[in-house]
């Protein structure tokens, strides 16, 4: 499947910035850690956090304020399981699979569910204890799917 999503964007809510900024490695090489930023980009956050809002049954809300171009959509295509997904996830939510013929409603739908899912993601990590961001993302991952 093509990326229908290469022209659209992936905005945050700019309330989720500095959370986000945390938890994903901004910087390659030594300063770089998975055990404390599991996510190697904001795409994974952001995609991670649709997962589970669905998951968990959450419904899609839109963004509270001003948001932020956390990545462009055309990197969507770096893992080509994810444009199929989330066009997916869109047919599902309108129950009409003419739906795919608008990227910007995909995309739309999508943004949703992850600021939907985002602040589950942040009391995941906030619940974490004395865990490695990424042990403790792992183990919920796991009682997730079990």
């Amino acid at each position: 499947m093509d990326n229908p999503f290469a022209g659209q964007d992936i905005n945050i809510d700019e309330g989720f910035r500095e959370r986000i900024e945390a938890v994903v490695q901004l910087r390659e090489g030594r300063s770089a850690s998975a055990v404390h930023q599991p996510f190697r980009r904001n795409i994974d956050i952001w995609f991670f956090a649709i997962m589970i809002a669905v998951q968990k049954g959450l419904k899609p809300t839109g963004p509270k304020g001003k948001t932020y171009k956390a990545a462009e959509g055309v990197v969507l295509g770096s893992d080509p399981w994810r444009p199929t997904a989330l066009t997916l996830l869109a047919i599902a939510e309108r129950d009409d699979v003419s739906v795919i013929d608008s990227p910007a409603e995909m995309m739309r739908i999508a943004n949703a569910y992850a600021h939907a899912g985002l602040p589950e993601v942040f009391a995941m990590l906030d619940g974490r204890g004395e865990d490695t961001a990424l042990d403790y993302l792992c183990d919920e991952v796991e009682s997730l799917v079990s």
